[in-house]
């Protein structure tokens, strides 16, 4: 019989570095002998991501609500996938996930209520971590046009701050990514040894 395998949530606001991470994280865990998966949302392959890249491109002008929903809907597409992957004993690793989605959502002004209740049902993260950074300095880390939320400047900054308050709430670790990334992926490591025992499952590897 097959150990359930992990949820690891990459969080933080646009062009923090939650692709960068990702990928380093999961280099490490394969270094150290760990099946692992990544997924990243939006997942714009889909037809539901095709109608989200369209209306944060500007092509659509869907109510903030309907957009909440789509991000939504966007993972509920690849739940099966998740809990296949987590059930073959896999470490799944998601660059951006629920969190985000009563974030944003928050930072829209939608309750938090409404937006966590569209994400019930869902897999749900072993561990969350939050990449912590201004938003003013970060513009010049995107390799692409930005697109409607992330030109917002006040709504990223809002979204910070919110990642920061509810981190308290629903126990998410903050993490400092001002600094090199590499410093960033040891800090985000050393999380995930203590919060869920990684550094002991790969050791058995």
């Amino acid at each position: 019989m097959s150990q359930d395998g992990h949820i690891i949530t990459i969080e933080g606001i646009d062009a923090v570095g939650k692709h960068t991470q990702t990928l380093l994280l999961e280099a490490w865990l394969k270094k150290s002998g760990q099946k692992t998966v990544t997924l990243s949302f939006p997942d714009y392959s889909t037809q539901i991501g095709k109608e989200i890249r369209a209306f944060l491109s500007g092509k659509r002008d869907f109510p903030r609500q309907l957009q909440h929903m789509l991000f939504a809907a966007n993972r509920w597409e690849k739940a099966p996938i998740i809990n296949r992957q987590r059930s073959m004993g896999k470490t799944v690793i998601i660059n951006r996930y629920s969190e985000s989605n009563i974030v944003y959502g928050a930072a829209n002004g939608l309750s938090i209520e409404w937006l966590m209740a569209l994400e019930q049902g869902l897999p749900r993260s072993d561990a969350v971590v939050v990449l912590d950074a201004p938003a003013l300095g970060l513009a010049s880390r995107r390799r692409r046009m930005p697109d409607s939320y992330e030109k917002n400047l006040m709504l990223q900054e809002r979204a910070r701050e919110l990642y920061r308050r509810l981190a308290q709430r629903f126990g998410w670790n903050i993490i400092n990514a001002t600094g090199d990334r590499e410093v960033v992926h040891k800090s985000i490591v050393e999380v995930l040894e203590q919060r869920v025992n990684l550094g002991a499952r790969t050791k058995r590897h």
